[in-house]
């Protein structure tokens, strides 16, 4: 991989931020720079070689490639543009929760809902010592061994604990009661954006209301250290219709993503009869 700085990748989006290219070189990924100053990485499908684009700023060129390319639509437009270029839409567009960090925390409360505010200030008075610091770079560290059986429990499926072991730069807001933690939040940081990335809460955090505290804090620190933009992560109203209330009710708002799609230049003229 070439070495790219942070700041060639102004985008507030993860995917297209340098830390994620680096993180993904650290893993093992094999990374390439594109044109539009984003990146590919190179993996293998069912046994086939592809590049992978996470989140391209512009169209990407596709004619003329060899071998598959994979690309994550990041909007409606790229989606409008990508019907005429051969590619085949195989992944339906993702919500995403997306909470404006550019305003201050009276703004901010005031977006909230009522009840969502009325359980944050409920926290505020439950006896909760919330504390912040850069997430320890611990294998072996009880937040990941926590979020790991809750994934297990629940059955859904996440980035392996390696990724936020190898990601530059994190932020891991903890709730303590009586001494002991209670719940947790980690955040991914990607200047000027930010995205959540796991979290844990036992009986005593969910009684409490600890993770409503957990992410106003966290706005209310990443607002004053200059991040602009919270990414909350997808919705998923009906697989996890609690989790989905909860971010929605925190304030975010929706934000829509592309299809995916995948291109090869045998599949091109099905691609194009099917825009």
């Amino acid at each position: 991989m070439k070495h790219v700085s942070p700041e060639a990748f102004p985008d507030d989006r993860m995917q297209r931020h340098a830390f994620y290219a680096k993180t993904l070189t650290k893993l093992g990924s094999d990374i390439t720079l594109m044109p539009d100053g984003t990146f590919g990485v190179r993996r293998r499908i069912a046994g086939l070689s592809c590049l992978w684009l996470p989140a391209p700023s512009e169209v990407p060129v596709l004619r003329g490639r060899s071998g598959l390319t994979l690309i994550s639509s990041p909007d409606a437009a790229m989606d409008h543009a990508l019907r005429r270029s051969g590619a085949i839409p195989v992944m339906t567009p993702q919500a995403r929760a997306v909470l404006d960090l550019s305003a201050g925390a009276d703004s901010r409360e005031a977006a909230m809902a009522q009840k969502w505010r009325n359980r944050l200030n409920r926290a505020r008075r439950n006896g909760l010592q919330p504390t912040h610091a850069p997430f320890p770079r611990q294998p072996d560290h009880w937040l990941l061994h926590a979020e790991t059986a809750q994934r297990r429990d629940r059955g859904y499926r996440a980035l392996p604990a390696a990724f936020a072991l190898a990601w530059p730069q994190t932020r891991l807001f903890t709730a303590y009661f009586q001494g002991e933690p209670v719940a947790a939040m980690l955040f991914l940081l990607h200047a000027p954006g930010a995205s959540y990335h796991m979290g844990w809460s036992g009986p005593e955090g969910r009684a409490r209301q600890a993770h409503n505290l957990l992410l106003a804090e966290a706005a209310e620190w990443l607002h004053r250290k200059g991040y602009t933009r919270l990414d909350l992560g997808t919705l998923a109203p009906r697989r996890a219709p609690g989790l989905a209330h909860f971010k929605l009710g925190s304030g975010a708002q929706v934000e829509n993503t592309g299809h995916s799609w995948i291109y090869s230049r045998f599949t091109a003229p099905l691609g194009r009869l099917l825009a």
